[in-house]
C-alpha cells in the first residue's frame, strides 16, 4: 500500500517530465535543422534535455537526503524558462498558437508537480534533528580542513628542510673547492718564488759582550756593520744612565742585528729577513716593533743598492 501511495505521488510528474523532455527534443532539433546537419541538432536536443533531467534527478537526491541542493536548484530554474521559451518559439514557427502555449505550459507543469512530489515524499524532522546534523556536518568539515592544513604544513616543512640541506651541502661544496684552489695557487706560487734558507749559514752576529756593553750604556769601537752606523734609529746625543740610555743601547743593537742579517749574498728577502730578525731580538731580549724592522731593512737595501749614507 506504501509503494502504491508513493508511486502515486510520482506519476504525475514522471509523465509530464517525459512529455517535456520529448517535445523539447523535437522542438530544438526542429529548429537547429535550419542551420544545422539533423543529426547534429538532434544530438544537441537530446544532450540538453539531459543536462536539465540530469539537474531535477540530483535535486530531488538532495532534497529527499536534507542536503543543500543549491547548484541543482539553480540549474532547474535556469533550464525551466530556457525550455518554455524553446518550445513557445517553436510553435510560433510553426504558426500554431494552441501548440505555443501548449508547449509552453508542459515544463512548467512538471517542475511544479515535481516540487510538490519532493516536498510530500521529503522526511521530515525536527529543528533540533537538524540542528544536530548540521553541527555533525560542519564539525566533520572543520575536521577535514584541519587535516588538510596539517599535512600541507607538513608537506612545505620537509620540503623546506631538504631545501636547506641542499644548500647547506652546496656551500660546503664550494668552501671546499675555494680553499683547494687556494692550496694549488700558494704551492704554484712557492715553486715559482721559492724561497732559500740563506740567513742559516750566516756568520756569527754580534758578539754577546758586544751587546752587553751597548745595553749597559758603553760604546763599542771598531763594529762595522756594513756602515750602517746611521740606520734610521736615533743614535745621537749623550749617553745618560736612564731609560734614554737604555733605549739608544737597544736602538744601536737592533741596527747591528739588522746589517748583519742583510750582509749576505744574496740578500734575504723582506720575509726571511722580519722572520729571523724577530727570533734573534727576542732571543738577545732587544725590544722593537715591525715598523722598525721594516725600517731597517728598507735602509739596508738602499745602502746596498749604492745609496747615499746620512
Amino acid at each position: 500500500m506504501n509503494n502504491l501511495k508513493k508511486a502515486g505521488t510520482w506519476a504525475l510528474p514522471a509523465v509530464l517530465t517525459a512529455i517535456a523532455i520529448v517535445w523539447a527534443v523535437a522542438a530544438i532539433g526542429s529548429i537547429l535543422t535550419a542551420t544545422a546537419h539533423p543529426a547534429f541538432a538532434y544530438s544537441v536536443a537530446v544532450l540538453y534535455d539531459a543536462v536539465w533531467l540530469y539537474g531535477l534527478a540530483m535535486e530531488t537526491a538532495h532534497r529527499r537526503q536534507g542536503t543543500s541542493a543549491r547548484l541543482p536548484k539553480v540549474m532547474g530554474w535556469v533550464f525551466l524558462p530556457l525550455t518554455v521559451a524553446v518550445l513557445v518559439v517553436h510553435g510560433l514557427l510553426a504558426a500554431d498558437l494552441l501548440a505555443a502555449a501548449v508547449g509552453g505550459l508542459v515544463p512548467v507543469l512538471a517542475k511544479v508537480t515535481l516540487v510538490m512530489a519532493i516536498d510530500r515524499d521529503t522526511t521530515r524532522i525536527s529543528p533540533r534533528a537538524q540542528s544536530a546534523i548540521d553541527r555533525a556536518r560542519s564539525i566533520t568539515r572543520d575536521r577535514i580542513a584541519v587535516s588538510r592544513a596539517i599535512a600541507t604544513a607538513r608537506a612545505d616543512e620537509t620540503k623546506a628542510a631538504a631545501d636547506i640541506v641542499k644548500r647547506t651541502r652546496k656551500a660546503e661544496a664550494e668552501a671546499a673547492t675555494t680553499v683547494h684552489q687556494a692550496l694549488e695557487a700558494h704551492a704554484e706560487i712557492i715553486d715559482q718564488h721559492p724561497v732559500t734558507d740563506t740567513v742559516t749559514a750566516l756568520p756569527p752576529l754580534v758578539s754577546d759582550g758586544e751587546l752587553e756593553a751597548l745595553l749597559s750604556g758603553g760604546v763599542t769601537d771598531g763594529i762595522s756593520a756594513l756602515g750602517t752606523g746611521g740606520s734610521g734609529l736615533p743614535v745621537t746625543g749623550a749617553v745618560t744612565r736612564d731609560g734614554h740610555a737604555e733605549r739608544e743601547a737597544n736602538n744601536k743593537a737592533v741596527a747591528l742585528l739588522a746589517a748583519q742579517l742583510y750582509a749576505t749574498n744574496p740578500p734575504p728577502s723582506k720575509r726571511r729577513f722580519r722572520e729571523v730578525m724577530r727570533g734573534e731580538m727576542n732571543a738577545r731580549g732587544l725590544s722593537g716593533g715591525w715598523d722598525v724592522i721594516d725600517a731597517l731593512y728598507d735602509r739596508e737595501k738602499q745602502l746596498a743598492e749604492g745609496g747615499e749614507r746620512s
